[in-house]
């Protein structure tokens, strides 16, 4: 019988994200060592080699890295969805994908798996908060922030409509142009387009032209000093704790971290049944706790922080319906490897 395939798509140099920071890849050959042990046939490429045709995928798995960088991001995009189109799975998902690095898609694909935790709303434009009643203190966010760069709370409408221009920088010669058009244009006609003016043109044209951010507002929950960042891969829940600064809300960049810490398992319990949903073999949630419940904040199917595995002790592991924690001090390709194959034998099987 021949052996499953398993194609691995890296990005230039062998990358796939990440170790230590977000630039440093993992070393793919040993993820490619625990999947040939579990007998499975593997195949290393890189993206480019598949887009041109210097490579070939046929009746296999694939299995591909993100990118932080949002060129190759969206080149990577143009080839997962190729592939994906072409029947061949692919793991994450492209919907998953398409949530890497963007907040806006993310608040899509939550109500798209009925998690409705909070509010949020998805916006391109300043200009279409008019028609939402919009209550604060509310949390804005740039939609490809990272560590908690670009996520603001706002208090107020005034304080909104700032923040939001500082996030777009306009050219300096879009805005001379823009004066050029408003003030000092000859008034003109067109025979074909009698319902032109100037006024009219420039509007039009500001709204053509203007650099615009796509944002999420999201509601704001008060008092918190910490939140949980939870790694679930393949039935293992890997938890670590990050905490505020003091006069902030933001535990995510702040470095401020707890490893060694006491787990309810109201907090498993809830990480299972949300990872339960994505239908994927790797997750980092991001978790907060307010008035006796928990809260999805955010979600990352790959390329996320890995502390919570090398710097714990160990994971959780539901057995027979009671959390067990198990001592463990993998390296990280290790945990990949067999949560992948775990994830193929388990649910692809």
């Amino acid at each position: 019988m021949a052996k499953q395939k398993i194609y691995i798509l890296t990005g230039n140099n062998n990358f796939f994200g990440q170790t230590r920071k977000p630039w440093i890849s993992m070393d793919v050959d040993k993820i490619v060592d625990v999947i040939q042990k579990n007998d499975f046939q593997v195949k290393k490429y890189t993206f480019h080699e598949i887009v041109n045709q210097k490579q070939t995928i046929e009746n296999g798995i694939v299995f591909y890295t993100f990118s932080q960088k949002l060129n190759r991001r969206n080149y990577i995009k143009d080839v997962v969805r190729f592939l994906d189109s072409n029947n061949n799975p692919v793991i994450p998902s492209y919907d998953l994908l398409l949530c890497h690095e963007n907040k806006g898609y993310q608040e899509l694909f939550k109500k798209k798996l009925d998690l409705f935790f909070l509010k949020s709303f998805y916006f391109s434009s300043i200009d279409e908060l008019s028609q939402y009643d919009i209550n604060f203190p509310i949390v804005l966010k740039s939609v490809d922030s990272s560590n908690g760069k670009f996520v603001f709370k706002i208090n107020n409408e005034e304080e909104l409509h700032g923040k939001i221009q500082q996030l777009v920088k306009q050219n300096f010669f879009t805005k001379m142009d823009l004066v050029r058009r408003k003030y000092f244009r000859k008034k003109k006609g067109y025979r074909d387009y009698p319902d032109y003016t100037n006024r009219k043109d420039y509007f039009q044209y500001r709204d053509y032209i203007l650099n615009e951010n796509n944002f999420v507002l999201q509601e704001f929950i008060p008092g918190l000093t910490f939140d949980y960042r939870v790694l679930a891969i393949s039935g293992r829940f890997y938890v670590m704790k990050r905490f505020t600064r003091e006069g902030d809300f933001r535990a995510s960049g702040t470095k401020i971290q707890q490893y060694d810490i006491e787990v309810e398992a109201n907090l498993l319990n809830f990480a299972k049944e949300v990872s339960a949903k994505f239908d994927t073999p790797f997750l980092s949630l991001d978790i907060g706790f307010y008035d006796n419940k928990y809260y999805l904040f955010e979600f990352q199917a790959l390329h996320f922080g890995i502390n919570a595995v090398v710097k714990t002790k160990g994971y959780y592991q539901n057995q027979n319906g009671s959390w067990k924690f198990v001592e463990s001090d993998q390296r990280i390709e290790e945990v990949i490897g067999e949560g992948l194959v775990n994830y193929i034998n388990n649910e692809l099987n």
